[in-house]
C-alpha cells in the first residue's frame, strides 16, 4: 500500500511539475515576445491562431509557444514563425511517429534553425519523425531526401528556405501532393 502511494504521489508531483512549466511558458510568451520587438497584440494573435490550429490535436500549445519563440528569435516575425510551426506541426503529425519522437524532431529542427543549416542528427531526427514527408520535401526541391538534407547541411539551401517549403506544402500542396 505504501509503495502504491508513493507512486500515486510521484505521478501527481510529475504532473504538477509539468502543468507549472506549461503555465510559466505560456505567461512568459507576451514576455518574450516584447522582449524580441514584438507588439502584445501580435503576440496574442499568434496564441489564438496555435489555439484555434491545436484543438484536437496532441500538441499542447505550450510546445508551439516554446517554438514560435525560438523561431522569432531569428527570424523576428511572430506571424511567420506561427505559421511555421503549424507547417512542421502539420508535417511532423502526418509523420506518425510517437509523441516523444515528434518532440524531438520540432527540437532539432528548431535548433538547426536557428543555427541556419541541420548538422546529421538534426536531420536524422526529422528523417526518423516524418519520413514521407521529408520526400516530398526532397521532391518540390528537385531531389531526393537524401539529398535534400546534405544540401541543407552543406548552405546551398538554407533553413529559411527550407522551413518557407514546408509552409507551402502545408498551406497549398507541391508537384501533386495533396496539402
Amino acid at each position: 500500500i505504501a509503495k502504491g502511494v508513493g507512486k500515486a504521489f510521484q505521478v501527481m508531483s510529475s504532473n504538477m511539475d509539468d502543468a507549472i512549466t506549461r503555465l510559466d511558458t505560456m505567461n512568459n510568451f507576451p514576455n518574450v515576445m516584447k522582449n524580441l520587438g514584438i507588439s502584445a497584440e501580435d503576440s496574442q494573435k499568434a496564441i489564438d491562431k496555435m489555439s484555434e490550429k491545436l484543438q484536437n490535436l496532441p500538441t499542447t500549445l505550450d510546445a508551439g509557444a516554446r517554438a514560435v519563440q525560438r523561431f522569432t528569435s531569428k527570424n523576428e516575425d511572430v506571424a511567420k514563425s506561427t505559421d511555421m510551426f503549424l507547417a512542421i506541426n502539420n508535417a511532423l503529425l502526418a509523420g506518425g511517429a510517437s509523441a516523444e519522437m515528434q518532440a524531438s524532431a520540432l527540437e532539432q529542427i528548431s535548433q538547426a534553425y536557428a543555427k541556419g543549416k541541420p548538422d546529421m542528427i538534426e536531420w536524422r531526427s526529422m528523417l526518423s519523425a516524418m519520413p514521407a514527408q521529408a520526400n516530398q520535401l526532397g521532391k518540390a526541391f528537385g531531389m531526393s531526401a537524401d539529398e535534400l538534407g546534405e544540401a541543407l547541411r552543406q548552405g546551398d539551401i538554407s533553413m529559411d528556405q527550407f522551413m518557407d517549403k514546408v509552409m507551402e506544402l502545408n498551406e497549398k500542396g507541391i508537384d501533386g501532393f495533396d496539402t
